[in-house]
């Protein structure tokens, strides 16, 4: 009985976790195969911690909503996969503090976000 429940368990566990996984990817068919890549944009220096958090958010929201075509000319993707590049939903914003030369303190935003897409193969 411990085995067949045991047994149970893991297929559950494999089925439902290769739909979770496998959702967030395109499918790939015939000759291409899957990239997964991340970028980091930066804002404007600014001079609040804030103002910097507010502008890296606009960002990745203007990411978010931005077209296939849109996202391959701003992420500079090479290569015949402009209808095919999607963001994955686990973009951020950090914010990175620094001293210009005139001593001011500024902070700039950094939006990261790794994205996918399907390229054909060299075979």
């Amino acid at each position: 009985m411990k085995l067949m429940k045991t047994t149970f368990t893991t297929a559950a566990l494999i089925l439902l976790s290769g739909n979770v996984l496998a959702g967030q990817y395109i499918n790939t068919y015939g000759n291409f195969e899957e990239r997964l890549d991340t970028r980091t944009f930066h804002t404007e220096a600014v001079s609040s911690k804030q103002e910097a958090y507010k502008l890296g958010l606009q960002q990745l929201h203007e990411l978010d909503n931005s077209s296939s075509q849109e996202l391959n000319h701003k992420l500079l993707v090479t290569g015949d996969s402009s209808n095919d590049i999607h963001l994955n939903k686990n973009g951020y914003v950090t914010v990175q503090e620094f001293m210009n030369d005139a001593g001011q303190i500024l902070y700039k935003g950094e939006v990261n976000v790794s994205y996918h897409y399907a390229e054909r193969r060299d075979d």
